[in-house]
């Protein structure tokens, strides 16, 4: 379990304050104290203007009107004040837990939005659950745990209606065009989650492959030009795309509606679980879990790790385990936790995902990172000297018989 947040001295203070407070003398870890005040003070403005959004739009007879009042006062455009006088109301009436979060400084407006997002086409009592059962916990996440999180929960709150949804959902798949500036332009492709992974392996397969070539194009423009040549027919390629799914057998065969999982996305439906396992020319192995659904240990008596043992590390880290990183377990390295010129063996316990980055931070010495009571990895800042971790996800679910708590968040 995460420690109490720490708060920072210029907590509580104006943001005139911060701003003309001497910061030249400052160490880093103060920086840091100024930078987590500015960021709650925002936090507490944002809750503050959308409680005064929505005391004016309740007194206004016409919501129209009110629209149109609130968008000439913020010279703002009247699709935006409409959407911040729904978000103001659904906030105050349906969120409660996480409106006290941005009143608190706690949660950003961008992770509120996600909180919104997600809550969408919920009935009234399943919207109060999700809120109140990711209220201690959404402000610990950066936005794809936010994202994991929020996916998780409403599908252990809800699985009949996030089946509905998902149904409907497919119906919306669609590509557009949004016109840029300097004769640019962006193309947006909307479909199921493995269908766009298994896209964006491919590419990142193939432009690694022009990369490790030495060819001079950046990997974003290795992808740009990939995508184009493959989809106007001025380059084919054999090359196998990849999207790791997890689920409990026992869903796949139909005899349980447990949710499984797509890495890089999180939890999916046990309809979707099967439809991939069903639909796709598909490798499956079979891995045993504790009563956690968190796989078991795995060793070698060797310094590199067979592919066996690093898959088994990667379905079970699923991301890079640095705190704020979310790249992906099978585009990261594995390596030793204990180094194995140490005598750090070459096992699950001591192997870990990080991306290259956060692989060469480790061993710079920048970072020390620990493992913690729970089994988390702890990084600790050897400039700042303050600690993070995340937790991990399990790699099955067993279907909670009520809504998800801090309890029952995997350690």
């Amino acid at each position: 379990m995460s420690e109490p947040r720490r708060h920072s001295p210029y907590t509580g203070q104006p943001p005139s304050a911060l701003l003309t407070a001497d910061l030249s003398l400052l160490s880093a870890d103060e920086h840091l104290n100024v930078i987590a005040a500015a960021d709650e003070a925002r936090s507490m403005a944002e809750a503050a203007y959308l409680r005064g959004v929505n005391g004016f739009a309740e007194s206004i007879d016409d919501p129209r009107e009110a629209v149109d009042l609130l968008a000439v006062e913020r010279k703002i455009s009247t699709v935006r004040a409409d959407r911040d006088i729904s978000l103001a109301h659904k906030l105050l009436h349906l969120l409660p837990s996480t409106f006290a979060a941005l009143a608190d400084g706690r949660l950003n407006r961008a992770r509120v939005d996600m909180i919104d997002r997600a809550t969408q086409g919920l009935s009234d009592e399943t919207a109060r659950a999700v809120d109140d059962a990711i209220s201690r916990l959404a402000w610990l996440k950066n936005p794809q745990q936010l994202g994991y999180l929020l996916r998780r929960t409403i599908l252990a709150i809800d699985p009949l209606g996030a089946a509905r949804r998902r149904a409907a959902a497919k119906k919306n798949r669609n590509v557009s065009v949004e016109n840029d500036y300097d004769g640019m332009a962006t193309q947006h492709w909307h479909d199921t989650a493995e269908n766009v992974l298994a896209v964006q392996d491919r590419i990142d397969t193939i432009a690694r492959e022009f990369n490790h070539k030495g060819d001079p194009r950046s990997m974003d423009e290795l992808r740009a030009d990939i995508l184009r040549d493959l989809l106007l027919g001025k380059y084919s390629s054999k090359t196998v795309a990849h999207v790791y799914v997890t689920g409990n057998a026992s869903t796949i065969l139909g005899l349980d509606n447990l949710p499984g999982t797509v890495r890089g996305h999180g939890a999916i439906t046990a309809d979707q679980l099967r439809e991939i396992a069903l639909g796709l020319q598909a490798t499956w192995t079979g891995v045993l879990v504790d009563d956690g659904g968190f796989p078991k240990k795995m060793a070698e008596e060797k310094y590199r790790p067979s592919a066996a043992l690093k898959e088994f590390v990667q379905l079970r880290d699923n991301t890079c385990t640095f705190p704020a990183c979310d790249r992906v377990a099978d585009k990261t390295d594995y390596d030793h936790l204990k180094p194995w010129n140490r005598n750090g063996p070459t096992d699950s316990d001591n192997g870990r995902c990080e991306c290259r980055r956060h692989h060469r931070a480790k061993h710079s010495g920048r970072w020390k990172v620990e493992v913690g009571s729970d089994g988390e990895d702890i990084w600790t800042s050897a400039t700042t000297l303050r600690s993070y971790s995340k937790a991990r996800e399990p790699l099955v679910y067993a279907m909670p018989t009520s809504p998800i708590t801090e309890d029952s968040e995997p350690s």
